[in-house]
């Protein structure tokens, strides 16, 4: 839970799932989150080794996040939650 229990983790990982995204695309699918939580998030998430940053452009500075081999793995547990979640309605 130290790792994906974070509030927006868990989201952040389901969106990067389909592969790399930019930084503002993700910015626009998770809705409530601050752009400043969302930055915060990510460098966790970055050096627990769940994301991937790569800079494409550096003027203006463009970046995507993509989920690495160990933040796939949560997209198991994830899945579970999910099912959880709907078979209880909550």
């Amino acid at each position: 839970m130290r790792v994906i229990g974070g509030k927006w983790k868990g989201s952040i990982l389901w969106h990067l799932q389909d592969g790399p995204v930019r930084f503002n695309e993700l910015s626009r699918q998770l809705g409530g989150a601050s752009k400043k939580m969302l930055v915060q998030r990510l460098t966790e998430m970055e050096q627990q080794g769940l994301v991937k940053r790569e800079v494409i452009s550096e003027r203006p500075i463009a970046v995507t996040y993509e989920i690495t081999g160990f933040g796939r793995t949560a997209l198991g547990v994830l899945e579970q939650l999910k099912d959880w979640a709907i078979e209880y309605d909550i």
